[in-house]
């Protein structure tokens, strides 16, 4: 599941999230592949949140079986037109898409 050669993003993700942010996520995925592969849920869920002035909260979570996991990173101004939203990343078995919740 989440097969690092078959990952593609949409244009919402390409245009308005920045680079770093798209790393950081694929990176986020492969960590909890290698540490809870059997329970791997094929949608992982990313929010953002701004809890203090330099400090950027992304929550990560998925369904079955229920997880989430809190990562900080430092907050640039770029990121506040991704407060409040939400990512996912759904795995079909043959390929990664990363999107913005409204794409769905």
């Amino acid at each position: 599941m989440f097969n690092k050669e078959n990952r593609y993003i949409t244009c919402g993700i390409n245009e308005n999230l920045d680079e770093e942010l798209q790393r950081f996520i694929w990176i986020s995925i492969d960590m909890q592949n290698v540490f809870y592969e059997d329970e791997m849920d094929y949608l992982q869920v990313f929010s953002f949140e701004k809890i203090e002035e330099d400090v950027l909260a992304i929550k990560q979570s998925q369904e079955k079986p229920s997880k989430m996991t809190v990562h900080y990173t430092k907050f640039k101004p770029e990121y506040e037109k991704i407060l409040n939203k939400k990512i996912y990343v759904i795995d079909d078995g043959d390929h990664s898409t990363m999107l913005f919740a409204e794409e769905y």
